[in-house]
């Protein structure tokens, strides 16, 4: 039996509707309707591949609203003017335009586009890479110092010194640490090895999930980095978990009225 979600997709999707035998498509979108605003637009954008600017910036406020539900974030502490710019336009006595979202929307706008777009490109979702050629991890003897750590990077002689056993002049040496091994002799090279099963992903361990991007997270909420990891990464993991919680609810509903 066809999934729920691809049935909403196919009926959403003018040109799906010619290719692919479901119910009828004015039933499944009839049902969808019955979805809250914000679970009815995550569908259309992720199962239905309608996404447009417009719908994006309907469910972000959306889902900025029902972030700030709980009064965890006053929308007079976090947005994109600064003091500076009120201060201005209480002097002049224009309105202010504000060029960027507060940073609760640019959270949710951010949340939404890693929801909808949470595919491992690498694998394509399938948590694998395919057949062929592997590799494993093996440590072996560094190539440039020989296992020795450093490297020679000066050698000169001392005319007027000589070993005492008569070898000759000394030779006075100067050494670096290996910058191939970092001064331990060694380093881990991929080993390639023939076999016939298939791999798993290694960008996103198997599981098909596109991997978390911390600095774009950061560059989104325009904040720096460190700040990101302190205060907004836990953020992240809750609205994502909200908007699953949404997408159940909006199947939930669709199954109830699909079986009237």
């Amino acid at each position: 039996m066809i999934d729920l979600k691809e049935q909403a997709g196919i009926a959403m999707n003018v040109q799906g509707q010619f290719s692919d035998s479901i119910a009828d498509p004015q039933v499944t979108l009839g049902a969808l309707a019955f979805a809250n605003d914000l679970g009815r637009l995550l569908w259309r954008m992720k199962y239905g591949q309608d996404v447009k600017n417009a719908g994006l910036s309907r469910a972000t406020l959306l889902l900025a609203k029902r972030i700030r539900e709980p009064g965890k974030f006053n929308r007079s502490k976090f947005t994109g003017v600064t003091r500076e710019a009120e201060k201005t336009a209480n002097l002049t006595g224009k309105k202010i335009e504000r060029l960027a979202s507060d940073i609760v929307e640019r959270l949710a706008r951010q949340a939404i586009i890693e929801w909808i777009a949470d595919v491992c490109i690498a694998c394509d979702g399938r948590g694998v890479s395919g057949r062929g050629k592997g590799a494993t991890i093996q440590r072996v003897v560094c190539p440039k110092c020989a296992g020795a750590g450093r490297v020679c990077t000066d050698e000169y002689m001392i005319p007027f010194a000589a070993w005492f056993d008569g070898r000759g002049p000394m030779v006075f040496r100067d050494f670096e640490r290996c910058d191939r091994c970092h001064g331990v002799g060694g380093i881990e090279m991929e080993i390639a090895s023939k076999h016939g099963g298939r791999q798993i992903c290694g960008v996103c361990r198997g599981t098909g999930k596109r991997p978390e991007d911390h600095a774009a997270r950061a560059r989104a909420l325009a904040v720096p980095l460190d700040q990101y990891h302190a205060r907004w990464k836990p953020q992240f993991h809750a609205v994502l978990a909200l908007l699953d919680a949404l997408d159940g609810a909006a199947n939930d509903t669709m199954r109830r009225r699909m079986q009237r």
